[in-house]
């Protein structure tokens, strides 16, 4: 139609009442276009650059809760100037700050000399680069954050011997909402005799989370990679250790005892100790999808006696290979307590390879044990001649039972499949076996067995 002298369709009218013509409309929508890009653009170059410190708003820090680059306080994070005073430094103005903060470490490789102490609520350490990934990411391939530990490093006046250390008793109060993301720690400069947690806690502190960090390259044997082991009652609560890598640590590569824990995509490889140890007294603790792999001692160590609160561990989908004693040795320390257990969809493969009567599971002392769905497999190749291995091992181990087994499925090869003859707890005792469904290999255990 003709709209002021020209040939132009309608389109609907804007608020108002006033009408547009198809060539306005058009131009308008070009120019929403033009804007949309320039918008787009202005993202793209504002998005964080691999390596450049993000905003405080990617990072979820708001309001007055600061973000805190290490550089600025004078790190420099080249392999060689000792960068602890500096990275103290942002530690400090994160914790005067009124709502802690973020301490972000851009890539780089920072060498200390000293623990680096976090003492109040609310600070993440951060750093740059990809999470840690299962059996292994590598160290420092120049695309992430590294920490290292210089020849000449001391625990000095510090609570813990600990590169990186939430220190509640320094604080005088319990700390909450604490946690490390995306570090890597090494301690391959450091004399054997020196004793150096990766990641450590000391006191209550809840709510604590470790992220995708690597701790490896500890020689110590009283060194763990990840603890938080020195608590004291009311037991912290509330952790989260997620998607890390403990390597070549001469301790344990877990050391944990706080209850209510949740962990998860975790590995430990190589560690003169036990791969994961899990000791704790309150809350539930709930393991999946981990693994304890080339362990001087067993994969898993579980030893969670309880009395008046309820100590529980669950294990599901995880897995151990190749450890010198066991693939998980479930204890209990404490006569007259037990330690209830489960375990669904696990597999210990080619555990035991010191010999002697360790199994793929070990049942030690008065527990409680259910396990479904699981399997062991002993490789031939990692039996000593004359020396018989297990796939399930009952043992008192100087506290006697009871022990309350129950087995739903899974498939067990060994040596001797099934084994209650070590350190044989006395006739008196009462030891309950049940099991339903599953597939023994070389020996021939009934499928059900009850003893009272």
């Amino acid at each position: 139609m003709l709209v002021n002298g020209r040939d132009e369709d309608p389109v609907p009218a804007e608020p108002g009442g006033a009408r547009t013509t198809r060539r306005g409309f058009l131009g308008k929508a070009a120019g929403a276009v033009a804007a949309s890009a320039a918008a787009m653009a202005g993202a793209e170059a504002a998005a964080p650059v691999h390596g450049q410190a993000p905003s405080a708003s990617e990072c979820g820090v708001h309001g007055s809760r600061g973000f805190y680059n290490v550089r600025d306080y004078g790190a420099r994070g080249d392999g060689s100037a000792d960068d602890t005073a500096a990275i103290q430094a942002a530690i400090a103005a994160a914790e005067r700050s009124a709502y802690g903060g973020v301490v972000y470490f851009p890539v780089g490789q920072y060498v200390v000399t000293a623990p680096l102490v976090i003492s109040r609520s609310d600070i993440l350490i951060l750093g740059s680069g990809p999470l840690a990934t299962m059996g292994g990411a590598g160290y420092n391939d120049g695309n992430c954050t590294t920490i290292k530990a210089a020849a000449k490093w001391a625990q000095g006046g510090a609570s813990q011997p600990a590169c990186i250390l939430f220190d509640a008793v320094k604080a005088g109060t319990g700390l909450n909402r604490c946690g490390v993301e995306r570090l890597t720690i090494l301690g391959c400069d450091l004399a054997p005799e020196t004793q150096m947690h990766g990641i450590a806690t000391y006191g209550y502190v809840g709510a604590f989370s470790v992220t995708g960090c690597i701790v490896g390259s500890i020689a110590n044997k009283s060194s763990s990679g990840i603890s938080n082991t020195a608590s004291y009652w009311p037991t912290a609560q509330g952790s989260s250790i997620i998607r890390n890598l403990v390597q070549n640590v001469g301790g344990d590569g877990y050391d944990l005892a706080s209850g209510d824990l949740t962990m998860e995509h975790c590995h430990a490889q190589g560690c003169g100790g036990n791969g994961i140890s899990i000791t704790t007294r309150a809350g539930d603790t709930r393991v999946a999808n981990c693994r304890g792999d080339l362990s001087g001692r067993s994969g898993f160590y579980i030893n969670v006696p309880h009395g008046g609160y309820l100590g529980m561990v669950q294990l599901a989908n995880c897995s151990t290979q190749r450890n010198m004693e066991n693939g998980i040795r479930i204890a209990n320390s404490t006569a007259g307590e037990i330690s209830p257990v489960y375990l669904t969809g696990c597999v210990f493969q080619g555990d035991g390879r010191s010999g002697s009567s360790h199994a793929g599971i070990r049942l030690s002392g008065p527990v409680m044990a259910t396990i479904t769905g699981c399997g062991v497999h002993v490789n031939t190749c990692d039996i000593r001649s004359g020396v018989p291995l297990h796939a399930i091992t009952i043992a008192s181990d100087g506290v006697s039972p009871p022990v309350m087994l129950s087995m739903l499925g899974g498939f067990y090869n060994a040596v001797t499949a099934f084994c209650d003859k070590v350190d044989a707890p006395a006739a008196s005792d009462i030891r309950v076996y049940t099991f339903t469904g599953c597939q023994w290999d070389y020996n021939k255990t009934p499928n059900l067995t009850t003893e009272l």
